[in-house]
């Protein structure tokens, strides 16, 4: 083999050493980007309740921090009443935080989430369902203002675009 085919088969070589030097690399990075907890950004909502009017809710670690519980109950004279419970956790197969809440005395009945965090905001994807099955799509944004507060903005979907259904303050109380 002369010079030149020396030289080509080298380089050659070295460039498939590089290409499965770097698909390791990005294998590598993937599988710590999976081990990483997707729902670490939860924490902060962990531990007392929160408060918005004659609203609170409660969010709590599930089994292992594999699951986050969120309780809602309406406040009233006569104590706190549950009324929409539900569960987040990563969905393997998607790829992506999921949500299930069921409620009663609500105008709707079931609650299908997909959520994502970016900086200080939890974004939610929001399919509802009234208890005859209507679909009804929103997008629900928790912007974190403090440690003990977070403004609540519920977004109707509509073909026109966005329009705001309702907003408020939820502070936390130990």
């Amino acid at each position: 083999m002369n010079l030149r085919n020396r030289l080509l088969l080298f380089l050659l070589t070295c460039s498939v050493f590089i290409a499965v030097s770097s698909l390791e690399i990005c294998i590598a990075q993937d599988s710590s980007s999976a081990s990483a907890d997707p729902l670490a950004p939860f924490a902060r909502l962990i531990g007392g309740k929160w408060y918005l009017g004659e609203t609170s809710q409660v969010f709590e670690w599930g089994v292992g921090k594999k699951i986050i519980i969120s309780s809602s109950y309406f406040v009233s004279d006569k104590g706190e009443k549950l009324v929409s419970q539900g569960n987040w956790f990563w969905h393997p197969g998607e790829k992506q935080l999921k949500g299930y809440f069921v409620a009663i005395d609500m105008p709707v009945a079931f609650f299908d989430y997909t959520t994502r965090f970016e900086g200080n905001k939890m974004i939610n994807a929001l399919k509802s369902y009234t208890p005859k099955g209507k679909l009804e799509t929103y997008s629900e944004i928790f912007e974190f203002t403090s440690d003990n507060e977070y403004q609540w903005t519920l977004y109707s979907e509509t073909p026109t675009g966005a329009k705001k259904v309702m907003e408020g303050k939820f502070i936390r109380k130990q």
